[in-house]
């Protein structure tokens, strides 16, 4: 666009740009004989004449297109994989506590099932201890074995 710009306005050679030290260029352009002033070019398009420079600035153009669609096919595909090993890790996390939580409630069944068993047994033997003081009551009572 300044290449532009500079061969329709000109360069204004008694002031430079203080960033690049080039001339700045001109903000119009003067037509004496008939009092026309051009303040602004719209540029719509470039092309090079020469048939070679246009198929090697297309080939480059395409080249360019394929780099950074590449990339960022390469880009989504890692962030694809990272945040499927993330979903993994909590997968797998989860699965770990799950089996955790799991031996906990079987030691927590066999515990509950130890002590009903105890319960019972002891219930068992008082029922039985019960029953033969009942029976030697009776026997004393009734002065002969049943």
């Amino acid at each position: 666009a300044r290449i532009i710009r500079t061969s329709v306005f000109g360069l204004d050679e008694n002031m430079k740009t203080s960033a690049s030290g080039h001339f700045k260029v001109k903000d119009s352009f003067r037509f004496n004989a008939n009092r026309l002033v051009i303040t602004n070019v719209d540029i719509q398009s470039v092309e090079p004449v020469d048939q070679r420079t246009r198929d090697s600035l297309q080939k480059s153009v395409q080249l360019a297109i394929e780099i950074t669609t590449n990339s960022q096919e390469a880009s989504a595909r890692h962030e694809a994989e990272r945040l499927e090993q993330g979903a993994r890790g909590r997968l797998e996390r989860q699965k770990i506590n799950d089996e955790a939580e799991a031996e906990k409630a079987r030691t927590e069944l066999l515990k509950l099932q130890a002590n009903s068993a105890a319960v019972e047994s002891t219930g068992q033997a008082k029922a039985e201890a019960q029953s033969r003081a009942e029976s030697s009551k009776i026997e004393g009572i009734v002065g002969a074995p049943i």
